[in-house]
């Protein structure tokens, strides 16, 4: 599903703004507290940089874990297979902490479905998300490995066909293709998400879109600039090109005859990798059905 290649910080921020998320905390606000939860959905997990981007976003939104809840999912172990039928499925916890892991789930205000067919794929992003800051935002994310279409299908099947997705992000190949079911499952005014590595297939999206007449409208498409990106692009978050601006003593000023005066060099950094880039459309859903849909929770908007 996903090529699993990696998506860099600076475009994972990109996008992450894009998706106009705007969490508060539990107690601020009865309606929000009363509301479904917010949901989002990710197709093509990939290697998990997104989704622990996205992860981070949410995190405000949910009440805060238990201390002894943290630490089961910090130091308990992996099971020989994982179960992504849950995500709490893939660690070897005891039934009664199992059981208040889950109670805490039910609990939660904002939720990111991340999905990929391939299993490799999700036991990677599952550890990424586990091993940062010792899984605080692990509690956030559900992990599922099957198809687009099964998955939305079985969530539409419980929701009585109503809409359950205020967001929706698609890093697949061929989007159109599982697009029309995610469409579907989006509240209206929720927003869409695509990521590809070439505005061709931005522009094949919207053919499709179009002559299928889908009910959403696309509202801007950008390009992701590449950047150089040092040490693998794990602390690149910023985007841009990198310079070397430093102080120096030249080696001709070194040493006994020299006067061993610094001088500051401003260069860019050569001999870097070029990461990122790319180009991001989004689209909004717009209701068409005359059936009436439930309107998409608002988002908890935080104090002023």
């Amino acid at each position: 599903m996903s090529s699993s290649a990696l998506i860099y910080p600076n475009d994972a921020n990109t996008i992450v703004s894009l998706l106009d998320l705007n969490p508060s905390r539990p107690g601020e606000d009865d309606q929000d507290d009363e509301a479904p939860p917010f949901e989002i959905f990710e197709a093509g997990t990939g290697m998990g940089s997104l989704t622990l981007h996205i992860a981070r976003a949410l995190h405000a939104a949910n009440p805060p874990l238990p201390p002894a809840l943290r630490q089961i999912l910090i130091s308990s172990p992996y099971k020989a297979r994982y179960d992504f039928a849950t995500s709490r499925g893939c660690l070897e916890i005891p039934p009664e902490e199992q059981a208040a892991l889950d109670a805490y789930a039910s609990s939660r205000r904002a939720v990111l479905h991340t999905l990929d067919r391939n299993s490799k794929h999700a036991r990677a992003a599952y550890k990424l998300v586990r091993n940062f800051r010792r899984a605080q935002y692990l509690p956030s994310v559900d992990f599922h490995v099957t198809s687009v279409d099964e998955f939305i299908s079985q969530r539409l099947e419980q929701t009585g066909g109503q809409p359950f997705l205020s967001r929706a992000i698609l890093d697949l190949p061929s989007a159109h293709e599982n697009a029309q079911r995610v469409i579907e499952a989006l509240h209206p005014n929720g927003l869409l998400i695509l990521f590809k590595p070439s505005i061709s297939q931005i522009a094949d999206f919207q053919a499709w879109s179009n002559e299928t007449k889908q009910p959403v409208r696309m509202e801007k498409v950008i390009e992701l600039y590449s950047t150089t990106a040092s040490d693998g692009g794990v602390h690149d978050s910023s985007g841009g090109r990198h310079w070397d601006v430093k102080t120096v003593v030249p080696r001709a000023q070194q040493g006994e005859g020299g006067d061993n005066k610094p001088v500051q060099v401003m260069r860019p950094r050569v001999g870097e990798r070029v990461a990122g880039g790319g180009f991001v459309a989004v689209l909004r859903r717009w209701p068409v059905s005359e059936v009436p849909v439930q309107e998409a929770p608002e988002e908890p908007e935080a104090l002023e």
